[in-house]
């Protein structure tokens, strides 16, 4: 998590919700500075502690909204890609509410996602978050990333885009040994954002999330 400015207003974080049960989450804080960052810290607060009580990613998301909604007067809007993976069968179960899709790398290629359908949190109370699902296989990994991202821009204004980033996580699926993708994938977006930008100041707020399943492997 790199900020564009002193503090920032993305986040990232992964709890166990119990023994079987890993949580996940990456969001962006519209605006940047303090005020995101104050909003930011009360987002992540507010979305542990929803979770580790309704469990379900579709409740917890709905009542992080309509909590957010009320402690909102600056106007301020949250994007969240949030999901829980079983750690025993690879069944990952997630809420996109209106965050950047994610890439699955697996078996040496990347696919994104398909778009979420879900607002963002803080516009509008009382909203239901539809959940999807996705089997993970041993060896699968999931890229997970905020627009500081895609948005990064060079020198002339252009756009580092989705399909710039597609090209990364292909590249390295097809090349990655598997024996510790999560933490070189990360490193290696980054290090593309910095090739990109080639000098440029950074625009936004740059957040990178990587997890690798391993299945039983020990």
């Amino acid at each position: 998590m790199i900020p564009a400015k002193e503090v920032g207003g993305d986040f990232y974080d992964y709890f166990a919700l119990d023994e079987d049960h890993l949580a996940l989450v990456i969001a962006d804080v519209s605006g940047k500075g303090v005020p995101a960052a104050f909003f930011m810290a009360i987002s992540r607060t507010l979305l542990k502690s929803s979770g580790l009580f309704l469990r379900k990613p579709g409740t917890t998301i709905a009542a992080l909204n309509d909590q957010l909604c009320l402690e909102n007067d600056q106007m301020m809007f949250v994007t969240v890609f949030y999901a829980v993976l079983q750690l025993s069968t690879g069944r990952l179960t997630y809420v996109n509410a209106g965050h950047n899709p994610p890439i699955l790398l697996r078996q040496g290629s990347a696919q994104y996602f398909p778009k979420g359908r879900n607002m963002g949190l803080a516009v509008l109370e009382g909203q239901q978050y539809h959940e999807g699902t996705l089997q993970l296989m041993p060896g699968d990994c999931l890229l997970l990333y905020t627009d500081g991202v895609t948005e990064a821009t060079d020198a002339q204004g252009a756009l580092l885009g989705e399909a710039r980033l597609l090209e990364v996580a292909q590249s390295f699926s097809a090349q990655s040994n598997r024996s510790g993708p999560a933490r070189q994938l990360t490193a290696l977006v980054v290090e593309e954002v910095r090739r990109f930008e080639a000098g440029a100041a950074q625009a936004d707020d740059i957040t990178v999330m990587a997890l690798a399943y391993r299945g039983n492997a020990p």
